[in-house]
């Protein structure tokens, strides 16, 4: 028997140092319906992300392990990884601090969503569902 209860759920990763920031926008994205890996490890994000194969990732830039911007890097540079839309959030000017490595004139895509914290909900919400796309996507 297949049904609605039998469809993929789309995944979106949240990587983020911040607890209450993992669990708000988490909580968020599951009452929504998707299927939601938060990490607050930037270090070993990477391995995570490409098990989880999420169809969207929310990447923090500013981190205490390592700074989102070189996440970010290595995800675009990750042949599992590169095609999956990023949204970044952060306190900072998302744009001036990722100008340096996916500006004008770099061979980096530039993330596909800039969200400023503290994040507006409805548009975080909004962002995540027109980049994941249909929800009866194939896996990868």
């Amino acid at each position: 028997m297949s049904g609605p209860a039998d469809a993929v759920r789309l995944r979106v990763a949240v990587v983020d140092d911040e607890q209450d920031v993992l669990t708000f926008l988490r909580l968020a994205l599951e009452d929504q319906g998707f299927e939601v890996l938060a990490s607050d490890r930037p270090l070993t994000a990477l391995e995570q992300l490409r098990g989880f194969e999420p169809d969207v990732i929310c990447l923090d830039l500013l981190m205490p392990e390592q700074m989102g911007s070189s996440l970010f890097l290595e995800i675009r540079s990750d042949s599992r990884l590169a095609e999956v839309p990023v949204v970044i959030l952060t306190g900072l000017n998302a744009r001036d601090a990722l100008a340096r490595v996916s500006g004008p004139g770099s061979k980096v895509r530039p993330p596909e969503r800039y969200l400023e914290k503290p994040v507006d909900l409805a548009a975080f919400l909004s962002a995540v569902s027109e980049l994941a796309g249909p929800a009866t996507r194939p896996r990868r």
